[in-house]
């Protein structure tokens, strides 16, 4: 049996442990209380790499041909034009590069390559939009197992697809078209058969360490890889790939500029319309 003082103490540890406070030292091994709480790994900041990209000088912006910039569904369907309840094709629909007000290049990717560790990122999604009868944005950079969601905000039934083999289905406004990035590859976004809509390249990477210029040519990759010599390239499908190394230390900040040379210019097809028969002669 216990005396008042002994039955006293055990409630009150009892009490003190329903009440999640740190506990009683005369109801635990003292050893158990002078254990020290694990000392947790030191964190080290993320680095950043931020920069431009400028064009070569004594080149001329790159444009795709019109041939690059509509799909042809149909083998004797090609050519087709924008519908009334869009602006007129421009002569700067075919130049998905423009260049900023500070003379750097919009539209680029920049990518990482040759490093041992990255911070892993979740799968997100990369929404492409129809707008005025053009694809937004022109170039889009994805990880493995992101996910491409294509809508139009345009009240026509356009056809937009990804890839060459992809399941032909007309898009209007309040539907939207998914397509899960589960392979590396360069494709691209192109519509056919009722109309075109420009174009949108697609990049998919296995890693997220990239990033592509905005509006005034700049960019800027967040969790860089630290301590390591690491290829950093700039590059777009009309342009041949720049490099440069970098090494960057937890916490730091590193500004790179790279130069950009357009591929040559390839030669434009002309858009044939299969010829009438001639009904004056039989068969």
């Amino acid at each position: 049996m216990l005396d008042r003082r002994a039955r006293g103490s055990l409630l009150a540890c009892v009490l003190v442990g329903l009440s999640l406070a740190s506990g009683c030292d005369s109801c635990r091994p003292q050893q158990q209380a002078d254990k020290a709480a694990p000392i947790p790994p030191p964190k080290h900041d993320p680095a950043v790499v931020t920069g431009s990209i400028r064009l070569t000088p004594g080149h001329e912006l790159p444009k795709y041909r019109p041939e690059d910039m509509e799909r042809r569904v149909l083998a004797h369907v090609q050519g087709g034009t924008f519908p009334d309840v869009c602006s007129p094709p421009k002569l700067n629909d075919r130049t998905p590069v423009r260049l900023s007000p500070a003379g750097t290049l919009t539209g680029v990717m920049v990518a990482a390559s040759e490093f041992t560790k990255v911070t892993p990122r979740d799968p997100i999604v990369h929404d492409v939009v129809i707008k005025d009868c053009r694809l937004t944005p022109s170039l889009v950079v994805a990880q493995v197992n992101d996910t491409l969601r294509m809508r139009s905000e345009v009240n026509y039934p356009l056809l937009p697809t990804y890839g060459a083999n992809a399941y032909n289905e007309t898009l209007v406004p309040g539907q939207s078209k998914s397509h899960r990035l589960d392979k590396p590859g360069v494709d691209n976004v192109l519509c056919g058969f009722t109309a075109p809509c420009g174009r949108t390249d697609v990049v998919v990477i296995h890693h997220p360490v990239y990033a592509v210029t905005d509006a005034s040519g700049n960019f800027r990759i967040e969790n860089f890889p630290t301590d390591e010599t690491i290829k950093l390239s700039a590059w777009h499908p009309l342009f041949n790939e720049a490099n440069v190394s970098v090494k960057v230390g937890p916490g730091e900040t590193k500004n790179v500029e790279l130069v950009l040379t357009p591929l040559p210019p390839q030669p434009e097809t002309p858009v044939t319309t299969p010829a009438e028969p001639d009904k004056t002669k039989g068969g």
